[in-house]
């Protein structure tokens, strides 16, 4: 076994696979020292303060607190998406958007991101992975019945769906993390056989994770997702189009900061679906290939890391070219490469309806949570009063928004892009 696959394989070893990139500990559900309460208590009371307009001063009264307090990796972990959820909120809960995040929310953020080695910015990980939490620990968290979800934005069952299926696809994806490590070690042994068997393997992985994402339409509506989750999904880079032409200026109290913009939270940062790529080798043109290497600095270190340190020839494509002969492992790559632009296919569905249709109704109508199945805290109050801010916005700039994605990229062309470069030839 080579250097790299051996110190590979400890590193698999040592997050204790049958997580994949989900956290060996579970998240926190209780709170963190009593010291943080302010935070505990502004987070977990997200939709009503912004429903009322009272966030931002709820969050400008806030004390400046140390991050002495925090210790074990969950606590940090649960500190970062407390203090995400708040930097989110304080931005986008109103019509008009913040660019100046004051001292008791830009300190301790700056603080807690460089510590969980993450962009003090709302990421896939602080919205799914630490984010979560399992309601019957004797069945799966692949089913998203069986999660709820720490802290919304909105309170809506909708926005919980949302995040909760991208957490039963990563539970579900665990077996992917222990799949490569088998397939490397196949083929730098020449096993054609045991190769052919991962990769079908590896097919039905990503099938499963397809049925899942499929599910999305259960009990997320699109409507909802748009005009009432969507907003606060949004990132701070190439954000003039909602009013944030600079990014934003974290005031850490020196004088001397500079604004700066972030990608918003999106399902590229999943390890997962990059470590897809690197198994089957496929090769993105360079622009894709630039922005899917740009979101790794939006994962958790760990798990950057981890996908550094797979050898680039450590890839089923290059086995497959060197062995034309071999019919089975052949087909049974293209089986494989097949699926995972089913699976591409399945999000660009799922894009079109939630965020192309929706787009285009240029005068939404009345943007009421309570037209809708969904449920929120306070539902009421809630629906009326942000039916007041989606009647109020201006149709150009949502217009100008739905052509990217929350990352900050033109979606569905490069959607298509990340499609098209999946096939087998």
């Amino acid at each position: 076994m080579s250097l790299i696959l051996s110190t590979l394989c400890r590193t698999h070893a040592e997050r204790k696979p049958p997580e994949g990139f989900l956290p060996i500990e579970s998240p926190l559900t209780a709170s963190l020292n009593r010291y943080y309460e302010p935070w505990e208590t502004i987070t977990a009371n997200l939709p009503s303060l912004i429903s009322s307009r009272v966030l931002r001063d709820s969050v400008d009264c806030m004390p400046i607190l140390s991050v002495l307090h925090l210790q074990a990796e969950p606590e940090w972990r649960r500190a970062y998406v407390l203090l995400t959820f708040m930097l989110h909120g304080y931005i986008w809960g109103c019509p008009n958007p913040v660019e100046i995040i004051p001292p008791p929310l830009a300190i301790p953020l700056l603080q807690v991101s460089a510590h969980v080695e993450l962009p003090p910015i709302a990421t896939f990980a602080g919205l799914c992975l630490w984010n979560y939490k399992v309601i019957d620990a004797d069945r799966s968290p692949a089913d998203p019945e069986n999660l709820g979800t720490g802290f919304t934005f909105t309170g809506t069952d909708d926005e919980k769906w949302f995040y909760l299926i991208s957490v039963a696809i990563e539970a579900d994806g665990a077996r992917v993390v222990s799949l490569m490590t088998d397939l490397i070690t196949a083929s730098q042994r020449q096993d054609r056989l045991a190769v052919t068997k991962g990769l079908d393997l590896l097919s039905k992985a990503i099938s499963h994770v397809r049925s899942l994402l499929q599910r999305m339409y259960e009990r997320c509506d699109p409507h909802v997702f748009y005009h009432h989750l969507r907003p606060f999904l949004n990132g701070t880079k190439n954000a003039a189009h909602a009013g944030l032409p600079f990014g934003i200026l974290y005031n850490d109290g020196t004088g001397l900061q500079e604004y700066t913009q972030y990608r918003g939270g999106s399902n590229a940062q999943s390890s997962l679906i990059q470590l897809f790529d690197i198994i089957l080798g496929i090769e993105h043109s360079s622009d894709e290939r630039a922005f899917l290497l740009e979101m790794r600095q939006y994962m958790p270190g760990p798990h950057r890391r981890f996908l550094e340190r797979i050898p680039p020839h450590a890839n089923m494509r290059e086995f497959v070219r060197n062995n034309p002969c071999g019919e089975e492992l052949n087909a049974a790559y293209a089986r494989a490469v097949c699926m995972l632009r089913s699976l591409r296919n399945a999000h660009l569905r799922i894009v079109s309806r939630y965020i192309i249709v929706e787009s285009k109704k240029t005068t939404p109508i009345l943007c009421s949570i309570c037209n809708s199945r969904t449920h929120t805290t306070n539902p009421l109050e809630f629906s009326k009063d942000l039916s007041v801010d989606c009647s109020r916005q201006d149709d150009s700039r949502k217009r100008g928004a739905a052509l990217r994605g929350t990352g900050g990229t033109p979606l569905v062309q490069f959607l298509k892009r990340l499609r098209d470069d999946t096939n087998y030839y």
